[in-house]
């Protein structure tokens, strides 16, 4: 495990370093180095599937090492890229008790992540699906790409998150489920601590309190000890829409083409990257673009490339015969139910999931939205469109299990809830620097 994860690390990092030319300090290229080397393993093995190469050590080093390179060579245009009009951010100041309760629940949420990813996997999509599907994948060196008599479900998924489980143990002779959770547990380590670095230009403290609302999701934090591939997905969505705001922040292109890695990262994590994650963020870009001040030509590469990039997956599924959709046609079959209504209420209000989560969070932004169009509060106009991602997310999410035959899963409390992380985690990231003046 350690080998891998550190070739996986050097390759994202050499691609973060070459990207960022220490333009923006030697802290975020290592953080970024596991997300991106995640990126650049998931192409890997998909090269290799579609060539009909065995997924052995030599094999996944070699092709990842070509991918790393082709990855090098496309962001030479961008490399010399430089900030505009930056702006020093006002730094806040928490009040200690909210400091250290901040610090109470990330590091409760660390003990439970580590104890839990080192014992054995329990959770039943873990052992019918994810963990599964790259155990099997694992022993017969090829990625599951069809039903394997029963011993994989959903073998349509995309998968980045098999593709790291399966690279890591390739030195190993047996299958190693610690060093496949281990391997996520890291990768999440880097995600959350990249945010982590980003919103602590507006004060350690104030980090720490954000990155405690979106860790301290009750079901979030269960998803810590991994197993699942939900939380792999808001990383990276967290990710991209951090690389969004950056953008916002510094005018910098190469922040852009960072967002279309993760968002592309996405696509390949979940069938909800293509709905949830690649349409919010090509909206966002759109509305981005219509606003933005002066030429608009420097962003067509990087939105260009992250449009390729994400679509490689689509691409890859229609080549293979595979379904974009976790349940195929029926996820598209529109069927009303009015105990759903009650179901949706329960799960976000009622049930405990997120306990008083969407309570508060809802609150936060009716009373901010109406405090704008008053004028009665100030806020950082520049990230307030970063929360179209979250909210289209969660309309989305609505239409699915309010207006589809996936009522079924909603009533039955068997997939919405984790699904609805991902708006809450993305609408608390871009509260976290709208709600806050530019000078205070």
């Amino acid at each position: 495990m350690i080998i891998m994860t550190l070739l996986l690390t050097a390759q994202g990092w050499v691609v973060a370093r070459r990207l960022l030319q220490k333009n923006y300090g030697s802290v975020i290229e290592i953080l970024l180095g596991l997300p991106l080397g995640a990126l650049i393993n998931v192409f890997a093995v998909a090269v290799l599937s579609l060539a009909g190469i065995e997924l052995h050590a030599l094999s996944i080093i070699g092709v990842n090492i070509g991918v790393t390179l082709i990855l090098l060579i496309s962001v030479q245009p961008l490399h010399k890229a430089k900030s505009n009009n930056l702006v020093e951010e006002s730094t806040i100041k928490v009040h200690k008790a909210i400091g250290a309760l901040s610090i109470v629940i990330l590091a409760a949420t660390l003990l439970y992540a580590v104890s839990h990813t080192i014992l054995p996997t329990f959770h039943y999509d873990s052992t019918t699906n994810w963990n599964m599907r790259s155990k099997v994948s694992y022993y017969n060196a090829s990625m599951v790409l069809e039903d394997e008599s029963g011993l994989v479900s959903k073998t349509n998924y995309p998968f980045l998150y098999h593709a790291v489980q399966i690279s890591v143990n390739t030195f190993s002779p047996n299958w190693s489920d610690k060093s496949a959770n281990g391997i996520h547990f890291l990768l999440t380590l880097s995600m959350f601590g990249a945010v982590f670095h980003l919103l602590s230009r507006r004060g350690r403290s104030y980090a720490l309190t954000a990155m405690a609302l979106i860790v301290g999701i009750p079901l979030l934090t269960l998803h810590a000890g991994q197993s699942y591939a939900d939380i792999t997905l808001v990383g990276f969505a967290l990710l991209s829409l951090a690389m969004l705001i950056e953008f916002r922040r510094t005018n910098d292109p190469r922040f852009v083409l960072l967002s279309g890695l993760f968002l592309a990262a996405c696509v390949w994590t979940k069938a909800d990257g293509i709905f949830f994650c690649f349409i919010p963020w090509l909206i966002v870009i759109a509305f981005l673009l219509v606003r933005h001040s002066g030429s608009i030509g420097y962003l067509r590469y990087p939105v260009a490339y992250s449009v390729v990039l994400s679509f490689s997956w689509p691409f890859f599924a229609v080549a293979k015969g595979l379904s974009l959709t976790p349940h195929g046609s029926s996820d598209v079959e529109i069927l009303t139910n009015i105990e759903a209504v009650g179901a949706f209420s329960r799960a976000l209000f009622v049930s405990g999931s997120f306990g008083i989560y969407w309570y508060g969070l809802l609150s936060v932004l009716v009373v901010a939205f109406i405090g704008v169009r008053r004028n009665m509060i100030e806020i950082d106009r520049r990230y307030i469109l970063t929360l179209l991602w979250g909210l289209i997310a969660m309309a989305g999410y609505m239409g699915v299990y309010l207006l589809t035959s996936n009522t079924e899963y909603l009533i039955i409390g068997q997939s919405f809830d984790r699904q609805m992380l991902l708006p809450a985690s993305l609408l608390t990231l871009s509260l976290a620097y709208t709600l806050i003046p530019r000078h205070l």
